[in-house]
């Protein structure tokens, strides 16, 4: 996944990162990056950070093992929940209250 923002193109992971440091939100975000676990997890990680407490996180592709893994993750251990949006989209709900669960409380994925 590349980001634009005025400048030369940036990977996500990348760009997110400097999002959250310069305190960015937003209601919504959609993914549609590349397919590898890590990068997906990576972006995940970031948008929970940029995406306001009950916005929604828009992912492409969510039905590649890799993409649904890291889906799963943030459902099972963060409280996001399944919102409808149609054909190979899936989203994602994030919790109005946000949390970090004690590393005691981990649900494997």
């Amino acid at each position: 996944m590349r980001c634009t923002s005025g400048r030369a193109a940036r990977r996500s992971s990348i760009a997110l990162a400097r999002l959250a440091h310069d305190a960015f939100s937003a209601d919504a975000a959609f993914v549609d990056g590349s397919h590898r676990f890590h990068e997906v997890f990576v972006d995940l990680y970031f948008l929970r950070k940029l995406v306001r407490p009950g916005g929604l996180i828009v992912l492409d592709d969510a039905a590649w093992p890799s993409v649904a893994t890291a889906v799963r993750y943030f459902d099972l251990n963060l409280g996001w929940h399944a919102a409808t949006v149609g054909g190979r989209l899936t989203a994602r709900r994030l919790p109005d209250q946000p949390f970090d669960p004690n590393f005691t409380d981990f649900k494997p994925f």
